[in-house]
């Protein structure tokens, strides 16, 4: 599989990379040269700017009554769930990491090209970082998920520093994750990403088309134009590969359309990675509570004849998700909440009055469907 990066700011540039091993230290990959894209795509931070973001909609709250006897009761028939790694559980150097790759490979050209790089996992999450070999000449490497069907992809993304310092030739570093094609050898991807230069750090999601050999055509989907944003960003990336994709920043819905040609078949695999063409220093991302599911929604199935709508509760009785039911299913979207989510399942009458309820909250990941079923066998 090919593996192409893209650098955010007033220019960006791809890197395309060739077949992971899994023994980074013995053979990596090789590097193309960088493809600049218009940098008018991706303007300088505006100070005094800020970007507007939607507002999370109020979906109100209900009253959580003491269990009682109850008619029915909402069972788990199915999970999510494809992958969770907190990626902050445990501490190992690059060394142990290396030596012991399992659901995580490591790979990258900064590698055979002998540019500095580093690996660890502590408590702050997986570090994972890399430095020019010379200002100008980019290098990379990251840690890259098995095949994987999800379609909802999450992770918490640190980037080191605001600003590089102001060279005679403008330098950047790039951090993020990126979810790309595992079905095509083309270089296809969705990446939620930071780039930082002299002039700031700005966030953005950028489509990327390409063959076999390097990326061609960068669309900016959303891009944070505001000065002084976040080192760290929370990023949650839905997508089918073909034609639908959503991305949240911090739980805030920041884009969604259902008409593109991402030309992405699954599998796909996801890299965290950072790569840069700052020499002066190496420079770590940091990634954690990384996880997928199968899903964006979470279904309840069989919901009893005078039910019409199925609600998401949390503990205090505010409403997190609500959907109406039709021929005895409720979905309801749960992308922009953290998992697992804590949560009631709870379904209701046309007059609001609760006709079923889990007798606690429950864990719930994307994905999950959960069944209505009789007390008394009906």
């Amino acid at each position: 599989m090919m593996k192409t990066s893209l650098f955010l700011g007033l220019i960006v540039m791809s890197i395309v990379f060739a077949p992971l091993t899994t023994n980074p230290s013995a053979q990596a990959d090789t590097i193309s040269s960088p493809v600049p894209v218009p940098g008018n795509l991706f303007p300088i931070p505006i100070p005094g700017t800020v970007e507007p973001i939607p507002s999370i909609p109020n979906l109100g709250t209900v009253p959580i009554p003491p269990p009682l006897g109850a008619l029915y009761s909402i069972d788990k028939t199915q999970s999510g769930l494809v992958a969770y790694d907190p990626l902050n559980n445990e501490t190992k150097t690059q060394q142990e990491l290396l030596a012991n790759q399992q659901y995580w490979k490591y790979g990258g050209d900064a590698i055979t090209r002998n540019a500095p790089y580093a690996f660890s996992k502590d408590n702050q999450g997986l570090h994972i970082g890399v430095q020019a070999p010379v200002d100008g000449s980019w290098a990379g490497v990251y840690a890259v998920t098995p095949n994987t069907n999800a379609m909802l992809f999450h992770t918490v993304v640190t980037t080191p520093l605001r600003v590089l310092p102001t060279l005679a030739q403008p330098q950047w570093y790039e951090n993020g994750m990126y979810v790309q094609t595992a079905g095509s050898q083309n270089v296809n991807y969705i990446t939620c990403t930071s780039a930082t230069s002299q002039w700031g750090t700005t966030w953005g999601i950028i489509s990327t088309i390409g063959n076999v050999n390097q990326a061609n055509t960068f669309t900016t989907l959303y891009l944070d134009t505001s000065a002084n944003q976040p080192l760290t960003r929370d990023c949650t990336i839905i997508t089918n590969g073909s034609n639908y994709l959503k991305v949240y920043l911090d739980g805030v819905k920041v884009y969604e359309n259902s008409t593109l040609n991402l030309q992405m078949p699954g599998p796909f695999n996801v890299f965290e990675e950072p790569q840069s063409s700052y020499a002066g220093q190496l420079l770590n991302g940091t990634y954690a509570d990384y996880y997928a599911t199968t899903s964006e929604n979470v279904k309840v199935t069989n919901a009893p004849l005078l039910a019409a709508t199925v609600k998401l509760v949390d503990s205090t009785g505010r409403v997190l998700a609500s959907s109406p039911v039709v021929s005895g299913t409720a979905t309801l979207p749960v992308g922009q909440y953290h998992m697992p989510l804590a949560a009631y399942v709870k379904v209701y009458d046309s007059n609001n009055i609760q006709l079923a309820s889990t007798s606690s909250p429950v864990n719930i990941f994307g994905g999950d469907v959960y069944k209505v079923n009789s007390i008394l066998g009906l």
